[in-house]
């Protein structure tokens, strides 16, 4: 039974899904002096873990204090005034020259006529129609049909 428990504890190792308890567990079963031969390969794994784990360090680590530096600061601020300056350039509405009024005016103008164009052809098209229903009227008096 506890075999079978040390393998499936195995299994959740290697896949990342073991607790700390469990790998506790994992570790004392490999402690022992009598491990199955399928499993002794783990065994040297989890003895090396150990002997890492109550290794320290003697070195001397030096760190070196950072210096902050004035200009940075200003370079900073300098950045944000370009993009507050930037933002209010693209979001302030500015007031059409008069050469863009003109332009404008002549677009409005050219649009209508354009509108005016399809407006009559589609008057023309109405006509078409008309006769159509004149034809129609026709066609039922000589063939005598009533619909």
């Amino acid at each position: 039974m506890e075999l079978v428990k040390i393998e499936n504890l195995l299994e959740k190792y290697f896949e990342g899904n073991t607790s700390l308890e469990d790998e506790k567990v994992l570790q004392t079963y490999f402690a022992q002096a009598y491990v199955p031969a399928h499993l002794q390969e783990y065994q040297a794994m989890f003895a090396y873990f150990s002997k890492n784990k109550a290794e320290v360090s003697t070195q001397q680590i030096q760190v070196k204090p950072v210096k902050k530096t004035w200009q940075l600061g200003w370079m900073s601020i300098a950045a944000a005034m370009l993009i507050l300056f930037s933002i209010a350039y693209v979001l302030i509405p500015k007031e059409p020259t008069e050469a863009e009024k003109r332009e404008a005016q002549m677009a409005l103008v050219e649009t209508q006529k354009a509108f005016q164009l399809i407006s009559q052809n589609l008057n023309k098209g109405n006509n078409a129609i008309a006769y159509l229903k004149d034809y129609e009227v026709t066609k039922n008096k000589i063939f005598k049909t009533n619909n």
